[in-house]
């Protein structure tokens, strides 16, 4: 019970001293707020960024991945053109070939039906020979009256029967060539059937493979879709952050005017004051905030931010050296968001490091302690982009 009692005495005190401080410095701890809430903002409006280029390299890697579907589909369909093209002809080749086959087999036909024939006529002439006189050997020795006649009845009978044999022959060769070739041209038409098959089965495949990458095409068409949302999505939290980043410069402008009310009752520094003691690492510093403040500014802009910093320093209202000015809470914002320390790692540019030597040496151009967007609102000198009072 003490102890909750002790705790409960402890935030009592705790949010009068915060209440107390508030009072105290209402615009300055309003100030550190606000450029800690640009900082925040600024973080996050980078996170957003990346983000979005990660996204952006989704939608680029798809794209990639469906050009490449695409080249596919593009040679898939060359194929299947291809293959229908040599189906078309492999069909045009059967139906020749079956042509070819028809008329073998009349030409078959006609030639055992010729030597179908032969074989009859050869058999008649034959059965005559011999039915009409008795025309064997003996017959012909006995019945010739002379050796002439004799002779010419044997060669006569021995010319026909030659004449039929060979006659017989040659249509049986003829009927074994003209089933040969019938039996080439069917083997033939199985192999271009077989092909053909084959082709129709390729097709088959081809359609398929189509069929699939054409879903995928598809598919890579959705995921580049979502991809993009989610491209629109971190436009719009970007816009949306940067407004409100817009805002808070608006009100970090409004602080600033209170702030420029407060100084009016400090005292300010003067330009020409002389130089300020600086090393290498001070100079360094001032020409990296000044780029980070004024990079794209003029020079005379930019040596009007190095003037604010030397102005500082040599005013009782601020630290009394470059890095205590730059370093001080809730001044400059690129301190904040981490800028500034990624330009001193590198090193400022030509002109952002002439104008901080300027300044350093005591060649100031302008007397005032603060500078801030010249949209502001704020009064005082304007030099390009800034309002210098």
């Amino acid at each position: 019970m003490k102890n909750q009692q002790k705790n409960i005495l402890k935030k009592i005190l705790l949010c009068t001293l915060a209440g107390t401080l508030l009072a105290a410095f209402p615009v300055d701890i309003q100030a550190f707020k606000t450029s800690s809430d640009l900082k925040k903002t600024g973080q996050k409006i980078d996170e957003l960024k990346e983000q979005k280029e990660a996204a952006e390299e989704k939608v680029d890697a798809l794209k990639e991945q469906q050009s490449h579907l695409k080249g596919e589909l593009a040679d898939l369909n060359q194929q299947l053109s291809n293959v229908t093209e040599e189906i078309n002809s492999l069909e045009v080749q059967i139906g020749d070939k079956e042509t070819e086959i028809a008329v073998t087999q009349e030409e078959l036909a006609a030639a055992i039906d010729t030597k179908e024939k032969q074989y009859e006529s050869m058999k008649k002439r034959i059965q005559y020979i011999y039915e009409t006189g008795g025309m064997d050997l003996a017959s012909i020795i006995l019945e010739s009256k002379s050796m002439g006649e004799m002779l010419n009845k044997a060669e006569y009978v021995e010319a026909i029967n030659k004449y039929d044999r060979e006659m017989l022959h040659r249509y049986e060769d003829t009927c074994e060539q003209v089933a040969l070739k019938e039996e080439t041209l069917k083997q033939e038409k199985t192999e271009l059937v077989g092909m053909q098959e084959s082709m129709e089965s390729k097709k088959t495949e081809v359609d398929s493979l189509i069929s699939k990458t054409k879903d995928s095409i598809s598919a890579k068409e959705n995921e580049i879709s979502d991809a993009k949302d989610v491209v629109s999505d971190y436009d719009a939290q970007i816009a949306k952050m940067k407004a409100y980043e817009e805002e808070l410069e608006r009100k970090k402008a409004e602080e600033a005017k209170k702030l420029a009310e407060q100084q009016k009752k400090k005292p300010t520094a003067t330009s020409g004051g002389g130089s300020v003691t600086a090393n290498s690492s001070d100079s360094a510093m001032l020409a990296a905030i000044v780029e980070c403040e004024a990079g794209g500014e003029s020079y005379e802009g930019q040596l009007a931010v190095a003037s604010v910093v030397v102005n500082r320093v040599k005013s009782s209202s601020f630290p009394n050296t470059i890095s205590g000015v730059i370093y001080q809470g809730g001044q400059f914002s690129p301190v904040a968001s981490g800028r500034f320390a990624v330009v001193l790692a590198r090193g400022a540019s030509g002109s952002c490091a002439q104008a901080a030597n300027a300044a350093l040496s005591g060649n100031t151009n302008i007397s005032a302690l603060y500078f801030c967007r010249a949209s502001s609102g704020v009064s005082g000198t304007v030099i390009g982009n800034h309002v210098f009072y």
